[in-house]
């Protein structure tokens, strides 16, 4: 059954409320009536069952809540920041959706000077868009929350914030000798150990053109691990798929 997303504050007691694009797909699409289950999320972690009591003339659903769940447990909690260096339109969309279907906890649109894409382009349509790209992956892989989409970032100040929490983590396609199941695996498994409870992730993906010496020099002086997806170069949008499902696979959390 499809689930629709909610906001948190259209849930109140045994009451919630749908309107807008959710519930034009509730009525108008699915032709769903008085009565009729439907399943929801408030992309916060919270599930819920519900049952449609009215519709309104506009299209907005108000319903009781049967009952309430939240996502399934992790083997082990691992929150998850991509920090996605701009590309081209198509290849950033498919990215950002893949990473959301996979368990990116957030992504982080990030400028470099080899970035095709400036931060300076991004207008608030295209964020817009993103926003609902990533509502869309969410509810497509049955996501109880919806990655966050964080402001843009230049990747030296990116790269720095994130040494003051968990484990920086640097795609380098020129980084011999550090193989996904070698390098890459002791670092997370040190990781683990470390953060016992629970592990924030910070994993930066370079532009078209790769990051430069000087980035490189820079995330390593901030902490950042080094890691090599392999011995072929991957385009930036397949390393961060690939990335994002070696890393959640490791730590034992997809």
């Amino acid at each position: 059954m499809p689930q629709f997303l909610v906001k948190p504050e259209d849930v109140a007691g045994d009451r919630f409320h749908l309107d807008g694009p959710e519930a034009f797909h509730v009525t108008r699409v699915l032709r769903r009536k008085v009565g009729d289950a439907v399943e929801l999320f408030d992309g916060k972690g919270g599930r819920y069952t519900g049952v449609i009591k009215s519709i309104a003339p506009d299209g907005a659903v108000d319903g009781e809540v049967t009952a309430r769940g939240t996502a399934p447990r992790k083997n082990y909690p691992v929150k998850l920041n991509l920090h996605l260096s701009l590309l081209k339109a198509s290849q950033w969309e498919w990215a950002i959706e893949k990473a959301a279907e996979l368990g990116a906890t957030a992504i982080i649109p990030t400028s470099t000077p080899r970035t095709v894409v400036q931060l300076r382009e991004l207008t608030p349509a295209k964020r817009e868009r993103w926003g609902k790209l990533l509502q869309a992956a969410a509810k497509q892989c049955g996501r109880a929350d919806v990655p966050e989409l964080k402001e843009p970032a230049h990747f030296r100040d990116a790269i720095i914030a994130a040494a003051k929490e968990g484990v920086s983590l640097l795609a380098w396609e020129k980084h011999a000798g550090a193989s996904t199941y070698a390098g890459l695996r002791e670092v997370l498994r040190e990781a683990r150990v470390k953060h016992p409870a629970g592990l924030t992730v910070n994993l930066f993906i370079g532009p078209e053109g790769g990051f430069s010496d000087e980035e490189i020099e820079l995330a390593e002086c901030e902490g950042a691990a080094l890691f090599s997806l392999g011995p072929t170069t991957l385009r930036a949008e397949t390393a961060a798929v690939a990335a994002c499902t070696v890393v959640l696979y490791e730590l034992g959390a997809s």
